[in-house]
């Protein structure tokens, strides 16, 4: 018996080492820059530093064990991990040169196929952002305004740079669903692809839990807590007296409350508000209530903003701006943004702005 409980042990030691094991690898950058001076490897997926090498006459090579495949990048400054380029590091020698034409990456046929994805990606970005020049150039000429027809032809081919972009890489996600690919794609075009296909695919994608994809996996569990028909995800936060709160000593207690998300510094926010103003005088007599998660950063602007817009119903923040952790649990993304919660704390309605605000208290409050 002593024999076989070893044979176990010795065995598992075995398994557990070949599933932690660290593989070869060879980065080897070259430029015709003559500022870059240290280059860093880092890993996309994580930020962790991987490698760092001094660069000598426009030339710097990295070598080590690591974790492979994964995502990473060459950098030039470690601080702010400034990305030269993104590529699949793996068994094969890569080399990474930089010139003034561009950044060409040689290594694995893998790295090759992810050079040719997102060369078919970024031709439409480019495309993009080309039209984004030529509407404000038009717009200095003409006080600010683009004429009706020109703005038609821009937005026009806006969307269908748009839509080309968006179907490369669909076609990318399913032509490489056993590597590292579409887990770069998806965190930087979730949105684009759509977030209802991308949660179909990360269920049969085999990286669908690679750290790259966090903040996509983690967006996608917050749409769903704010879906219609959800109860209500509790958080702690300060009222403006520096008090704790939670979202329960509002929402779930028999009332129809609206959680309004916005900030001092956010125009289109205190354009509304007067609008979010009215339904509370017109409906709090009825027992509607109001529930102002701030995305400030700072006190005092949020005090002075409450009290510039008259603001009277209660104030929540963590004082994180965008890090708000509310922002995150409702997969908030944009400003200004409402969830109208039924008397038992399931949501009711999102996004209810103006009069499709005004006239849903009215079906409640009739």
């Amino acid at each position: 018996m002593k024999m076989k409980k070893q044979i176990m042990c010795l065995s598992l030691a075995a398994c557990c080492g070949a599933a932690f094991a660290q593989t070869d690898y060879k980065v080897t950058f070259t430029t015709d820059r003559t500022d870059i001076t240290t280059i860093y490897l880092y890993s996309e997926e994580d930020g962790t530093v991987l490698d760092s090498a001094s660069c000598h006459n426009g030339k710097a090579v990295m070598d080590g064990q690591t974790r492979l495949p994964q995502i990473a990048v060459v950098a030039q400054d470690k601080k702010s991990k400034s990305p030269i380029s993104s590529f699949i590091l793996d068994s094969t020698p890569t080399t990474i040169n930089q010139t003034k034409t561009g950044i060409e990456v040689k290594g694995s046929p893998l790295n090759q196929k992810y050079a040719e994805v997102k060369k078919s990606v970024n031709v439409h970005n480019e495309k993009m952002r080309a039209l984004q020049e030529e509407a404000k150039a038009i717009a200095q000429k003409n006080n600010g305004k683009i004429p009706d027809e020109q703005l038609k032809r821009l937005q026009d081919e806006f969307d269908k740079a748009l839509h080309s972009q968006t179907e490369a890489i669909r076609t990318a996600l399913q032509e490489n669903k056993d590597n590292l690919i579409p887990a770069s794609m998806i965190a930087f075009y979730s949105e684009n692809i759509g977030m209802d296909k991308v949660e179909e695919y990360l269920k049969e994608y085999a990286y669908k839990d690679n750290g790259i994809l966090k903040n996509v996996n983690n967006y996608i569990q917050a749409l769903k807590r704010k879906a219609v028909g959800a109860m209500f995800t509790d958080f702690t936060m300060n009222d403006m007296q520096g008090t704790p709160r939670k979202l329960s000593d509002y929402v779930g207690k028999g009332n129809y409350v609206l959680v309004d998300f916005w900030a001092s510094w956010c125009g289109p926010c205190r354009a509304e508000m007067p609008n979010v103003k009215k339904a509370y005088e017109q409906f709090h007599p009825k027992g509607f209530e109001i529930v102002g998660i701030s995305f400030d950063a700072q006190k005092d602007a949020w005090q002075k903003a409450t009290t510039q817009l008259g603001i009277t119903w209660p104030q929540m923040s963590d004082l994180k701006a965008w890090n708000c952790e509310a922002g995150a649990i409702y997969g908030i993304r944009s400003i200004p943004a409402t969830i109208l919660f039924g008397p038992d704390g399931k949501i009711v309605a999102t996004d209810l702005r103006g009069e499709e605000l005004q006239k849903k208290l009215e079906e409640i409050y009739p």
